[in-house]
């Protein structure tokens, strides 16, 4: 039985993973402070959550840059077309690459 609360356990957790550790580490570092197991199962779901939160929010990022380029390469081939010039790299560049960043942003917001 650990003599620290299990608050300070999960701070500490919190503060490991926040240092670059994995949760292998995590847990062996939670296992040298005679965590049981009911406890480092918690620390290790808020770590998880944590990191689901961080990729969930890049994703959200990744998915409105792939949006703005979407929206730039139709925007910018209706111009080019109406003065006569080509139109191939903002049709087919700027929206291939819009829509590998949007695929990007979903995979992050889905957790797959």
């Amino acid at each position: 039985m650990t003599n620290e609360p299990p608050e300070s356990l999960l701070q500490l957790a919190i503060n490991l993973y926040k240092q670059g550790n994995t949760l292998a580490e995590i847990s062996t570092q939670l296992r040298s402070k005679e965590a049981t197991d009911n406890q480092l199962q918690q620390a290790l779901d808020e770590i998880k959550k944590l990191r689901l939160t961080s990729r969930r929010n890049n994703g959200f990022v990744w998915c409105g840059i792939g949006s703005f380029l979407l929206v730039a390469g139709c925007m910018l081939t209706f111009l080019l077309h109406n003065n006569g010039e080509s139109i191939r790299l903002a049709m087919y560049g700027l929206t291939s690459i819009g829509v590998v960043l949007i695929m990007k942003g979903l995979i992050d917001i889905f957790g797959w």
